[in-house]
């Protein structure tokens, strides 16, 4: 969904300082001041009506008859210490550094009061709305159109999109001045085609020409050359990779020798659905690869009680990939699969990382997974969202977004503008970019290059290759946010002319912070059951997988193997910890051009189509990711870098 990126900048986050909360956070700005004791006043809402809802695309009013829902998301009793003390027991040095509150001492201190819920619940009524739902969250209520429009003091009308008619309120959403303190966004009047994506790309490889889609292929970096094919930059190709190891990858970015296993150390997996042969495929995945079967007990789910009838049935190649990722790196550690509902899906999204704060599920959560590019997010849900990461922060939870798989997304949008996903953007996520990496035969790290491949095709008499380098065809995301200020830990790190290019104005969130290994032609094999080709009896198929899909669990379990060794302390908001780790032992520096500058390094890739059988070979150059580059220093492709085995001692420091 594209629309426009010009938004307001009282959208911004509150972490640009150690303490300053302003009105995403608050959720409240007061335009023009209004008077308390006033019967009428009313307090017009911040980021409740989106930029592309202008009166040039406007196609009418929603009927006022239409029954509409909403949710009232509640401030609590006081949202600006809460970021301040969400970034306080996340920074090294500070008094308060991993003071952590429970998920009850968190409602005592930041929850809402009754009064709060009470008052809103009670002017929902008054309105003519029925409530449907209270929780220490928010209070959802319905109604017609006519209802909503006294409530809120807006009508809601139907605009036109690149994507089709979308819905919006027709001018500022607003409450009752006397209630203003209470409320922190009201979402429901805003839709969006924006859905729940997961950054992955998978490439069965089977027994037979029936079940895989790749051809040749070398098990570790220069094991074959593609003798057959033309030459490409002066030299023979060496074929890219089946799919690395669990022991590859254990072996290349340090967990091998350093007997951490995650154990002690729960993580949590957020998928859409539920996934019914996660557990059976983890297993046997686990046995097939040379990793320990998991213990009664280790691999527990959480799902919404409607989950059958919401979502489709069947599996689910990211979350086949994301617990088969975090277990190679943390084999020890406890997982829990949180499904994600399928009915209303920004919500059900967010209703599934709420659980596991509101019941602190988990001390790490991987979501490799993206909601659009900023502009398509309500910004109503955007402000929930980051609530929600605020809570986590304070009870010593880390949430691990992947930053994308299609680079500065100018390729991928009508008006090649570039542009960042959320909530990987958001400045209480970390945000996980993408590498391409090079393992030797005895699993020593050779190289990375920033994750961007283009893509050149044999020619038609194959002595040649057609347009090399080719065309973009994936690359890690990154880049400069449209919402949120720099947060204080970027400071120093991130240079001006990423966070504040020349006639930008004012530095603001770049992203990724960190990265590891995403290109799926150096990819990760993992295992789920599938019916391939369509329409088969399902089996248990191994295959190559990549994308920041990959990238994201790979973080998320090296974290959890860093946590062991501090204890089991939660590591809890990492991004300042990794901050002041910048340009340390704990992290590879990479670069796109890690044998010389200017020396591009290419593979051969071959693929069969699954319904003709027939092969087709081309070439992959790494390191040329749209407009985003890998250089020296924190670049917006790999953040600060990729894991060292120093890492994963690093947080005892402190």
């Amino acid at each position: 969904m594209q629309r426009s990126r010009h938004k307001s900048r009282a959208t911004r986050s509150a972490l640009g300082t150690l303490a300053v909360v302003t009105s995403l956070v608050t959720g409240v700005l007061t335009t023009p001041p209004a008077s308390a004791d006033s019967a009428t006043a009313r307090t017009t809402l911040v980021g409740t009506r989106p930029a592309w809802a202008s009166s040039s695309s406007d196609a009418g009013a929603v009927p006022a008859d239409t029954t509409q829902s909403v949710r009232v998301y509640l401030a609590g009793s006081d949202p600006g210490g809460l970021a301040a003390y969400a970034l306080d027991v996340s920074t090294p040095g500070n008094a308060d550094y991993r003071r952590y509150l429970t998920p009850l001492q968190f409602e005592a201190r930041f929850g809402p009061t009754s009064r709060q819920i009470t008052t809103v619940e009670g002017w929902l009524a008054d309105a003519g709305l029925r409530v449907t739902a209270t929780n220490s969250h928010y209070v959802a209520a319905s109604g017609s159109g006519s209802d909503i429009a006294s409530a809120f003091d807006t009508a809601v009308h139907r605009y036109r999109t690149a994507e089709g008619i979308e819905q919006a309120p027709a001018s500022a959403v607003s409450v009752p001045a006397a209630l203003a303190p209470d409320v922190l966004t009201v979402s429901g009047l805003t839709t969006s085609t924006a859905h729940m994506t997961g950054d992955v790309q998978f490439d069965p490889v089977g027994s037979d020409s029936a079940s895989a889609n790749v051809g040749a292929c070398s098990a570790y970096d220069g094991q074959d050359k593609a003798a057959g094919l033309p030459l490409a930059y002066g030299a023979t190709l060496n074929w890219d990779m089946c799919g690395y190891t669990p022991a590859q990858l254990r072996s290349a970015y340090g967990v091998a020798g350093s007997g951490l296993t995650g154990r002690g150390v729960t993580i949590a997996v957020v998928d859409e659905g539920s996934a019914p042969t996660l557990e059976q495929d983890l297993d046997t995945y686990s046995q097939t690869n040379g990793l320990p079967q998991l213990r009664p007990g280790q691999f527990t789910e959480s799902l919404p009680s409607d989950i059958a009838t919401s979502c489709p049935a069947g599996p689910s190649t990211e979350a086949a990939l994301d617990v088969d990722a975090v277990h190679t790196m943390a084999p020890g550690a406890d997982l829990v699969y949180v499904g994600a509902d399928c009915g209303s899906v920004n919500d059900d999204t967010l209703d599934a990382e709420t659980r596991i704060v509101d019941g602190r599920l988990a001390d790490i959560v991987s979501n490799s997974w993206h909601l659009g590019t900023e502009d398509q997010i309500p910004p109503d849900l955007i402000a929930a969202f980051d609530r929600i990461m605020e809570q986590g922060a304070a009870e010593g939870i880390g949430f691990y977004f992947s930053a994308g798989d299609n680079g500065d997304w100018s390729s991928a949008t009508a008006q090649h503008t570039t542009a960042v996903q959320y909530p990987a953007s958001d400045p209480w996520a970390t945000s996980v970019g993408g590498t391409s990496l090079a393992v030797g035969r005895s699993g020593q790290y050779l190289w990375e290059t920033g994750w961007g491949s283009l893509s050149a095709s044999l020619s038609a008499d194959g002595g040649s290759w057609s347009g090399l380098p080719g065309s973009f065809v994936g690359g890690s995301g990154g880049g400069r946010s449209t919402l949120f200020d720099q947060p204080a830990y970027q400071r120093g790190v991130v240079p001006d002319r990423l966070s504040a290019p020349a006639g930008e104005g004012t530095p603001m969130r770049e992203i990724p912070d960190l990265a590891a290994d995403a290109d799926p032609d150096t990819g990760m094999l993992i295992g789920i059951t599938l019916a391939l080709p369509p329409g088969s009896t399902p089996q248990y198929l191994e295959g190559r997988a990549g994308g920041t899909s990959l990238a994201t669990p790979l973080i998320a379990g090296i974290q959890a193997d860093a946590e062991q060794a501090e204890g089991g302390v939660p590591l809890g908001f990492a991004n300042p910890a990794i901050y002041l780790l910048y340009r340390s032992r704990a992290f590879h520096d990479v670069t796109d051009y890690p044998q010389g500058s200017g020396v591009p390094i290419a593979m051969a890739d071959e693929s069969r189509n699954l319904l003709t059988g027939a092969l087709s070979d081309s070439v992959i150059t790494f390191g040329q990711d749209e407009s985003l580059t890998a250089s020296p220093g924190y670049d917006d492709v790999t953040g600060v870098g990729t894991p060292t085995s120093a890492y994963l001692d690093s947080y005892r420091a402190w």
